[in-house]
């Protein structure tokens, strides 16, 4: 408005219609059609991202949680605990609605293979993309995990030193057996394979076994082998005839005991144990053969836990390939078996120790070999071989007349005629090397050694005689028979105060190969068999295991129970691999 002195002049006013027009002609701040519809065009597309994105959001955390449920539900040790497994993932993701049930085949758990399938599925309210028509989306997911160890490779190193005698032994044997049940009953056939090594003062190797090594033999009483100290720094027998050898035999060891009389090493003081209870059984499939093994098991001897681990770990180590070779083509073991042991790297296989001792190692005798006295040839044991005598015919000295009569024999003018005939027979002779005498073992009597040396004249049949090596006469005596024939003290001394591997070079050697076992990948478990609480028996075996949690305590009442919790341990190990 104008104002023109004391009156007020208004602006003219526009004509009906002309207000419309110059709105549709001003352009200042205007909003166009097409803005309009790029805007309607921005809003679709922007609830499309949002309800897009909540989708995907639901989607990824239902994915997520499936694939993590199967991965859990692979490692349960049924179908059972499985679903649970899977369902408490759900549950705890918040995601239970969208679980769809199970399907037949979607779990499938064994001991050396499991396989998980679960699916999920549901709907989303859409926001913004109901403008456009959609008042839902769909999001579905699905997800399998598959674990496969096929092959299993167990070494069951048992202690059947003395001390496990009488109740303690009838609880490993039960223990143990239903051990090796568990394992091949809940594995595929022939994807489960497992060695006993018992071990006592020693551990006596099959003659298979013994023949395919490299071995110094010096006698053919036992297979028991003496390693040297450097051989436990290894998982393989570096003292052999494998690729991974040093190139050296090993020794074997003399078999004797520390009493005993001639011809008679019984006693528990045998440096090896030549009965059949005592051997390890390799590589068997079989579960009656090895619950008759385990049946079979006497308890014997001092506690050599060392030289148990390093055949323990000897049964697993790739090189002993030539080993399963000899009892594959004797007939010994399967002919499926020929790729065990299995490479250290082999993705699908798992190699594990079960380690079982009830005390410390206990100290062993060996004759000196520094500085060998009693070791070699010459011993003073002697061995001379006559066969018995058979009447051919008599004669008369004086007319020649020829009868076979041998009653004639004793008649006057008359003379016999023997023969040697028959296998040979010995006689055993040990020499007094401080009173250069005999003593007949036989006849239980010294004779001179002017009468020894005339025994090719005086003895009836008379064939040789050899003069034994010392390996060869540790067989068939004891050096305290040695020393209460011939008072000679020193074989004792020798044997039992040389080269003595005592309780403390036992446990470093032990140390020594269970590491390097360890290195390899394999999972050792020990078990402490009732022996004392913190001791060092206690402190050996569970340096032993793999950790502090492959390590149990056990007595006769719950030993069972252990070994049951190995086992399923072992199932757990596999489908985690």
């Amino acid at each position: 408005m104008f104002a023109i002195g004391n009156s007020i002049a208004r602006p003219p006013r526009k004509p009906a219609g002309v207000t419309a027009w110059f709105f549709l002609r001003d352009e200042r701040g205007s909003v166009t059609a097409f803005a309009f519809f790029v805007f309607i065009i921005m809003l679709l597309v922007g609830g499309l991202a949002l309800d897009t994105m909540r989708h995907e959001m639901v989607r990824a955390r239902m994915q997520a949680t499936l694939d993590r449920a199967v991965l859990a539900g692979a490692r349960s040790s049924d179908a059972r605990e499985a679903r649970a497994t899977v369902e408490d993932y759900f549950a705890k993701a918040d995601l239970a609605e969208y679980l769809e049930a199970e399907q037949e085949g979607d779990i499938a758990i064994h001991i050396n293979s499991a396989r998980v399938t679960a699916r999920a599925s549901g709907t989303i309210d859409t926001v913004l993309m109901k403008l456009a028509g959609v008042d839902t989306l769909t999001a579905a997911g699905a997800s399998t995990a598959e674990v496969r160890v096929p092959k299993l490779e167990i070494s069951l190193v048992l202690d059947v030193s003395g001390s496990m005698s009488g109740a303690k032994l009838t609880s490993l044997k039960t223990a143990a057996k239903q051990f090796v049940s568990t394992i091949l009953e809940t594995s595929t056939p022939g994807n489960a394979v497992i060695s006993i090594v018992p071990f006592s003062w020693s551990v006596t190797p099959p003659q298979t076994v013994f023949e395919t090594l490299a071995v110094n033999v010096t006698h053919n009483y036992s297979t028991c082998l003496e390693f040297r100290a450097a051989d436990y720094q290894h998982a393989t027998l570096t003292s052999g005839n494998s690729a991974f050898s040093n190139g050296v035999p090993v020794d074997q060891m003399i078999y004797t005991s520390a009493y005993g009389n001639f011809d008679n090493l019984d006693a528990s003081w045998r440096s090896c144990y030549t009965d059949t209870y005592m051997e390890i059984l390799p590589y068997s499939m079989s579960e009656n053969a090895l619950h008759t093994k385990i049946d079979a098991l006497e308890a014997d001897g001092n506690t050599s836990g060392d030289e148990g681990m390093n055949w323990g770990a000897a049964l697993l180590d790739p090189s002993f390939r030539q080993v399963s070779a000899q009892l594959i083509a004797r007939r010994e073991m399967d002919a499926s078996l020929a790729h065990i042991p299995a490479n250290y790297n082999e993705p699908e296989t798992l190699k594990v120790v079960v380690m079982m001792g009830d005390g410390a190692n206990t100290t062993s005798y060996v004759f000196d070999k520094s500085s060998p006295k009693y070791r070699g040839k010459h011993s003073d044991l002697f061995e001379v071989k006559f066969r018995g005598l058979e009447f051919k015919y008599a004669y008369h000295t004086f007319w020649n007349n020829i009868s076979d009569d041998e009653s004639r024999c004793g008649r006057l003018f008359w003379a016999c005629v023997y023969e040697a005939s028959g296998p040979e027979q010995s006689a055993y002779y040990l020499r007094d090397p401080r009173r250069d005498r005999y003593w007949s073992i036989d006849d239980g009597s010294w004779i001179t050694a002017n009468a020894f040396g005339n025994l090719e004249n005086t003895l009836d049949g008379y064939v040789s005689t050899e003069q034994l090596s010392w390996d060869m006469a540790w067989g068939r005596m004891s050096p305290s028979y040695y020393q209460d024939i011939t008072g000679d003290s020193r074989p004792w001394n020798d044997y039992v105060g040389s080269e003595q591997v005592d309780s403390l070079e036992k446990d470093a050697r032990m140390h020594a190969v269970c590491g390097a076992t360890k290195g390899k990948g394999v999972v050792v478990y020990s078990i402490g068999f009732e022996v004392p609480n913190g001791g060092r028996a206690e402190q050996v075996l569970s340096d032993c295991a793999s950790s502090t949690s492959h390590y149990y305590r056990a007595n006769t009442t719950d030993i069972s129970s252990v070994f049951s919790s190995i086992a399923a341990n072992v199932q757990n190990l596999r489908l985690t691999q």
